[in-house]
């Protein structure tokens, strides 16, 4: 409250008269002005100036000596010092990076002449003596030069410490999947120019993607950061677009890869496939100026300039199909006498009426479902018949292509009204189309079942102004709007091949006008091994958008030793969506030990039309979803002496809960559960020798397609519910979770008061704002869309009796609505070692708190399977389907969203860093880290019935123990002489990039059975593999088909969980050198033309991805899967490309 006080009634009013949720990008320049016997010299004159754009601020130092540049633009300036009877100091080249609090340290002043000058010009990093925050920074010259192959330029985030990015992009893209500090890959916060982009939809991408020529820095706050930036818990990503200069500069470029120049893959060669075609021609432009008009406006070009950008991607990739199963010819003729696993034995086939094996094990024609052999007939015919390579695992392989053309385009404008006030405005926008059959954002099957085209066109505005008040008091506005629109194009030809007439599937639909397209089911195969499928994404055809606007404003004033900031935020985010639903039906055919009609092989059951699970929703539902907060802060940098720096401050929220326009929201409240209300469920029965459903209360039969059924009048059917509309309930489903707070506390000591060692540290809790997912996982529940779940059935018997109601899985909240935090910390020392390099060596932690997971609030419990009370009336040896036996019946499973889960990070960092100067730039990282959680990402479910800490807490998915990131450009030295042969042929010659050396993933061996087993005796809770030994091997004992001790796994006991952890080995790490040539050619200064050659895995190293963890034990506990713990998957071989450029 004290420093509140210090702020003048009338500036507080000026202050909370804007609001907003965009993060300020300007830096501080700061330093002490003293003569030559260390006192400080007051009311010096210091100016600072950026000879680009011929910006000026002047400043007089005050009675300690200290001046203050606050607000300030990134970008390179010169900083000169005068005072009567003392030369003149110069400072130049200081680079002010985003966000940045350079200090320049004690300025001496020389006694002389103020016409003599002392310049001395900043070369390489800096050390960081003014704040304590970690962060990272992409300079400009790293954006040019460092080679990415997708040229996306948060792939770079990859170089700084802490982050792990699993994501290996091949091209421009939205997405932002990286994990900083321990934290989920959806707690980031991206911003450009200020305006938060992030999408909101799961903040696991952006609204746009920004071309790398667009883009001057990156800078990334890693951890225990200011007040001033909050929203999301992890790291704050800040892209800052280019500006124009008072000379005109500009760009033309063009990118080729080809799959001609690309080495091919190992898979591929082991399988005698070619190379997949690869073609990426990417071409773009820039221009950069003043704009000014002779004599009349801007004359001296220092007032107004323009930057502009574009970017096209014409680009087609190949997609590997497969490897997969497919049925035979003979299967689909019904015959599945040469159907065997793949250890070889044949598969017996059950008649399902009667259980007893089929003859020959081959169906009767008559016994055969038209609709599922026309499902079957869809698929691709077997074309891979090498069992030396197959194992029996596949007999499909293709590929296919990807057409995925992109424009980005970016414009910025910089104003100076007059000296005191700034404007900058920037425009970026991004065209996304994706066309293919799979490996778009809208899915598909695994095969080429439909073609169509996704597209998308995101919009990022941002305008901000900044006020010069007085030489100590500066006010920054912002105001951001986005949008993002998405939807897809499907061929007429495509939509009539996959229509249930065309295809000759005759059985009837449940709710026909949820599916007026007449399109064909979702389907799955479990039990064989890598099975075709059919899929289709849940909002065919989708059309969709989302909004969001930002307003901020933030003061900033410095007085005595003080650098006070403070500001309001608000954020408004709208999601107009289609939820996914199984509109056209889902089907699995897959084998179930406890399904009593099951032939024993899911081809088997297409072709008799049995099915183990059958799904429909009773309709396809949209949603409109609000998100909106208010936040405000207020900090304090605070100089208790000149060589020490502490930061305080506090940043405070106000979350609206989310909520749905009109209410089409609904969820499972336990407290609103009724057992009085409980529904019962038609039973299955044997009358006059046939199976059937039966009333439970007045003995009515039905058809053996309603066993499951609500009966109906036993109950409410939705007991527990509650709807947006509900006037006794919040509208959003959650309550107001109240005023969040979220203390920063940190130092910056210089040791030796020269600024080349500085000890730092510091503490801060963040806040966790959250996405559309909370509440968008609520729409298309019942009651307002019901997807009734069948089974153990047939395609016959479906519709039989329409209005039932039957179970499913539907969705809860905790009312509570804790807001998730992480606390971080961290403490290091920096070490500027000469050479322009600075060495950073410190520990970074952090704890995560309220994390959100999913718990199932319904389980069927252990055993319950094989007590003799639920056992099938009618085939006693297995039991009643799942529904009967769950604890809240009248759903499946209840999963409830909760604020109950945590995790912790500990780690130790080492960097070192020189900035570009005399043609060198080099960076290095290590993180030595271990990252703990029960769950790794907001819908992963916990165990119900195993404590949680036994289940599931383990190291998290991201988890890599070292990551090491070296990155360098270095311009080769130039033979002596100005010949033609010295400056066209031996000069000109540049090197840059990054090699990677990271641990592999966590991984854990899978259970699987040649013949069913249910072990746990619940469908709620899967077992494990038992751990005999360890299953590490050494690593002069692995192999390419033997990564890890086979033998140490075994099947669990009946009736057990089995003793396996949630990770018990790691998966192959990462050895990568991208390496980059570039050939520069003057042309006319300023003009050159640049060559550039780009190789990826420069030295064709195979870099195994994945392992077959699939354990799969025959009756007798051998385990036979003759590829169990083989290299299934590799990354990229060595890709090149190529470039031309000219700069002018």
């Amino acid at each position: 409250m004290r420093l509140i006080r210090l702020l003048p009634a009338p500036l507080l009013g000026a202050l909370f008269a804007h609001s907003s949720s965009a993060q300020s990008v300007t830096g501080v320049i700061q330093g002490t002005v003293l003569d030559s016997s260390g006192a400080a010299i007051t009311r010096a004159t210091v100016l600072l100036g950026q000879p680009s754009t011929g910006f000026e601020r002047r400043a007089l130092t005050a009675d300690n000596g200290s001046f203050v540049f606050a607000s300030l633009a990134p970008g390179e300036y010169v900083l000169t010092v005068r005072s009567d009877g003392f030369k003149q100091a110069e400072r130049r080249g200081l680079n002010l990076t985003a966000s940045e609090r350079l200090s320049l340290g004690d300025i001496v002043l020389e006694i002389g002449s103020a016409s003599e000058s002392v310049t001395v010009t900043a070369e390489g990093a800096t050390v960081q003596t003014a704040s304590s925050e970690r962060a990272g920074v992409v300079t400009s010259a790293q954006v040019e030069n460092i080679l990415i192959r997708g040229r996306n330029v948060t792939s770079l985030l990859q170089l700084l410490p802490g982050v792990v990015d699993t994501a290996d992009r091949d091209a421009i893209d939205r997405g932002f999947t990286v994990n900083v500090q321990g934290g989920r890959n959806n707690t980031n916060n991206l911003t450009l120019d200020g305006m938060t982009m992030v999408d909101v939809g799961n903040n696991l991408g952006g609204t746009v993607s920004v071309g790398m020529d667009a883009v001057a820095e990156v800078k990334v706050l890693l951890t225990n950061y200011q007040a001033e930036y909050g929203r999301m818990s992890g790291a704050n990503v800040q892209l800052v677009t280019k500006s124009g200069t008072r000379d005109f500069h500009g760009m033309l470029s063009y990118f080729k890869r080809h799959e001609q120049f690309n080495a091919n893959s190992f898979f591929n060669n082991r399988v005698g496939l070619r190379k997949g075609r690869t073609r990426l021609n990417t071409y773009s432009y820039n221009l950069g100026g003043p704009v000014s008009i002779p004599r009349l406006f801007n004359r001296n070009r220092e007032n107004f300039f323009f930057f502009w950008s574009q970017e096209f991607w014409p680009r087609s990739s190949a997609l590997g199909v497969g490897p997969l199963t497919t049925p035979t010819e003979l299967e689909r003729a019904g015959d599945f006498s040469q159907t065997v696993e793949l250890n070889g034995v044949l598969i017996p086939i059950l008649d399902p009426s009667n259980r007893q094996p089929l003859p020959g094990n081959r169906m009767p024609a008559s016994r055969i479902d038209p609709s599922g052999r026309a499902i079957l007939n869809m698929f691709p015919k077997p074309n891979f018949f090498d069992l030396g390579v197959s194992a029996r695992r596949y007999n499909y392989v293709s590929q296919t292509a990807v057409d995925t053309p992109q424009r980005l385009e970016t414009f910025r404008a910089d104003y100076q009204l007059h000296p005191k006030s700034q404007i900058a405005f920037s425009i970026s926008r991004h065209k996304d189309e994706q066309t293919g059959p799979f490996g778009i954002p809208t899915g598909g099957a695994n095969w080429e079942q439909m073609s169509k085209t996704f597209w998308t066109q995101g919009t990022v505005l941002s305008a901000r102004n900044q006020w010069v008040l007085s030489p100590s008091l500066v006010n920054e506005f912002t105001f951001g709007y986005s949008r993002r629109p998405e939807g897809e194009r499907i061929p007429e030809s495509e939509l009539n091949r996959n229509r249930l007439s065309t295809i000759g599937f005759t059985g009837p639909q449940l709710y026909p006008a949820a599916n007026p397209l007449n399109l064909v089911p979702n389907v799955t195969f479990g039990g064989v091994s890598q099975p075709v499928n059919l899929n289709m994404d849940g909002r065919t055809p989708l059309d969709q958008t989302q909004y969001a606007y930002n307003v901020a404003n933030n003061l900033t004033r410095n007085f005595a030793s003080h650098l006070f900031k403070a500001g309001v935020f608000y954020n408004h985010n709208l999601r107009q969506a289609q939820l996914p639903a199984a509109f056209n039906a889902s089907i699995n055919y897959g084998r179930n030990v406890n399904n009593p009609l099951d032939a024993g092989h899911a081809f088997a059951n297409a072709m008799f039309g049995v099915f183990n699970t059958y799904q429909q929703a009773t309709s396809r539902p949209d949603i409109s979803i609000f998100i909106k907060s208010f936040e405000w802060f207020a900090q304090d940098s605070w100089k208790l002496h000149r060589r020490f720096t502490l930061e305080l401050g506090v940043r405070l929220a106000v979350v609206v809960p989310q909520y749905e326009k009109e209410g089409r929201v609904s969820g499972f409240v336990l407290e609103r559960f009724d057992r009085a209300k409980m529904v019962q469920l038609i039973r299955p029965a044997i009358v006059n020798g046939v199976r059937v459903g039966q009333h439970p209360v007045t003995g009515q039969t039905f058809p053996q397609a309603l066993i499951g059924a609500i009966a109906p009048g036993t109950g409410d059917v939705a007991n527990g519910l509650v709807t947006g509309t509900d006037p006794n309930y919040p509208r959003g489903l959650t309550r107001n979770p109240g005023l969040q707070y979220a203390p920063r506390v940190g130092f910056a000591w210089d040791l030796s008061g020269n600024g080349r060692t500085a000890l730092r540290g510091g503490f801060g809790m963040f806040t966790n704002l959250g996405d559309f997912q909370l509440l968008r996982l609520l729409g298309g529940q019942p009651p307002l869309v019901s997807t009734p779940l069948i089974n153990f059935s047939s395609i016959r018997e479906l519709g039989s009796s329409p209005g039932f109601v039957f179970p499913q899985d539907i969705l809860g909240v905790d009312g509570r609505s804790l807001v998730p935090n992480v606390m971080n910390f961290s403490m290091s020392v920096q070490r500027n070692i000469g050479w322009g390099a600075v060495v950073d060596a410190g520990y970074v932690g952090s704890l995560g708190r309220h994390l959100l997971w999913q718990r199932n609030l319904s389980p069927i419990p252990l055993g319950a399977n094989f007590l003799p009370q639920n056992a099938d009336p009618t085939n006693p040896r297995v039991p009643l389907p799942a529904s009967f036996l769950r604890g809240i019946v009248g759903y499946n499973d209840v999963l409830q969203r909760e604020w109950a889960a945590s995790s912790n990070y500990h780690s130790l960092q080492l960097t070192v860093n020189r900035r570009f100067a005399r043609g060198l730039q080099f960076g290095g990282s290590w993180t030595w880290s271990k990252s703990m959680d029960y769950n790794s990402g907001d819908l992963n479910t916990v165990s119900p019935l195993v404590p949680v800490r036994v289940w599931n807490y383990g190291l998290s998915d991201f988890d890599r123990t070292h990551v090491v990131k070296i990155n360098y450009l270095w311009d080769l030295p130039r033979p002596r002489g100005n010949g033609v042969l010295s400056r066209q042929v031996l000069g000109g010659w540049q090197m840059s990039g990054i090699t990677s050396f990271v641990s592999g993933a966590p991984i854990a061996a899978g259970l699987n059975f040649v013949n069913p087993v249910d072990v746990t005796g619940s469908p709620s809770q899967g077992a494990r593999v038992n751990v005999l030994a360890n299953p590490v091997l050494p690593k002069g004992q692995r192999s390419f088909s033997r990564n890890f001790n086979t033998e140490a796994f075994g099947p669990p006991a009946v009736g057990t969980v089995g003793n396996a952890a949630r990770y018990t080995m790691r998966g192959p790490g990462v050895n990568n050198w991208d390496i980059a040539v570039f050939k520069n050619f003057p042309v006319r200064e300023p003009m050159k033309l640049q060559l550039r050659w780009e190789l990826y895995n420069a030295f064709n190293h195979t870099q195994f991805s994945a392992v077959d963890t699939a354990a799969r034990f025959d009756a007798q506990g051998r385990q036979v899967n003759a590829r169990f713990g083989e290299f299934t998957a590799a990354r990229l071989p060595r890709q090149m490309q190529f470039a031309l450029r000219f700069f002018f």
